[in-house]
């Protein structure tokens, strides 16, 4: 009986076995059914663009100090250009749609830069407003037409402004993250003079200065000045003994037909008389060794003794007093 009870109760456990390991069976089975529909409805979409590491390299801006950066990419499909703005100098990861690109890029923390064109890469500009050639001094009115004979556009100087420009960028599927190297350099021109030797400069209580045959704008792709000519007016210092310095940014020279180039300064003396003088420096512009950084050496000049301490005739504040000079190495 005992046996016969002992059969039937190892019977019955392996039963009972069988249908557990069914059981685990099915569970498997329908455990990995629904881990497949899950997966298969949880899956995430192929990604719609690239994560970009920007990094803009400064090694060839020598001198550069900026607090942001300004990028547009302009797709070779067409369209319009997709910008980015940087707050950290070195760059920066943005999402950029898969496609091919054409790149500019300048520091974006100037004040008097301005854009037009900026629909397409050929036509990106840089420019800044219309100024005077008194401005800087503060005086009302505007100088003889002798100082600006081709009647050129009086604008003002650039800012230092940082940048350069692509156009191999390739975004296609298959990579995680990419990482896009942008080299900076200056993009704008420095133009400077010394002039010695002036005679009587402790009368003289103020003076500018102007470069003329200067672009009026800049190109961005490609770094092209502009064909239109242009008259920069910029600060000049006197040492009130016999020399004056001044340096001012420029897009560069202007590239069209004209290669005249002239320095304009202004003085006005103790007796509120003004007096400008031109000097052609056509041959130190275009000829210059770096195109990228101009200074220009003059020496002699004979300012006029005004008269002071209340005696004798006193010019008019509209008057002006010319001299076309020639230079001296």
């Amino acid at each position: 009986m005992k046996t016969k009870e002992m059969k039937e109760t190892m019977k019955a456990v392996a039963a009972a076995a069988i249908l557990t390991a069914c059981a685990a069976l099915i569970a498997a089975a329908v455990s990995g059914t629904l881990c497949s529909c899950e997966h298969k409805e949880l899956g995430i979409p192929a990604a719609e663009g690239a994560q970009v590491s920007v990094r803009f390299d400064r090694s060839g801006a020598t001198g550069a100090q900026v607090s942001g950066m300004a990028l547009w990419l302009f797709p070779e499909e067409g369209g319009k250009p997709i910008p980015y703005d940087f707050d950290n100098p070195q760059g920066g990861t943005v999402t950029v749609p898969w496609g091919r690109y054409r790149a500019l890029y300048i520091n974006n923390d100037t004040e008097t830069i301005l854009m037009r064109g900026t629909e397409k890469y050929a036509t990106f500009e840089l420019y800044t407003r219309p100024s005077r050639l008194l401005e800087l001094l503060n005086l009302p009115g505007t100088l003889p037409e002798g100082a600006n004979p081709a009647g050129e556009p009086v604008v003002l100087a650039p800012e230092a402004v940082w940048g350069g420009s692509r156009t191999d960028i390739d975004l296609q599927p298959g990579a995680e993250t990419y990482t896009l190297v942008l080299p900076v350099y200056p993009r704008v021109c420095t133009y400077s003079f010394e002039l010695k030797g002036i005679k009587n400069l402790k009368y003289a209580s103020a003076v500018s200065a102007a470069f003329s045959g200067t672009a009026g704008s800049l190109f961005l792709g490609g770094d092209k000045p502009a064909e239109g000519r242009s008259m920069v007016p910029f600060p000049a210092a006197s040492d009130g003994k016999e020399t004056v310095t001044g340096r001012t940014f420029v897009f560069g020279a202007s590239t069209g037909t004209d290669t005249s180039r002239a320095l304009t300064l202004v003085f006005v003396l103790a007796d509120g008389s003004k007096h400008y003088y031109r000097f052609d420096v056509s041959d130190r512009v275009n000829n210059a060794p770096d195109k990228r950084n101009v200074h220009i050496l003059l020496e002699g000049l004979t300012l006029p003794k005004p008269i002071v301490n209340g005696g004798g005739f006193h010019p008019d504040v509209d008057e002006w007093e010319t001299e076309n000079e020639e230079l001296k190495m």
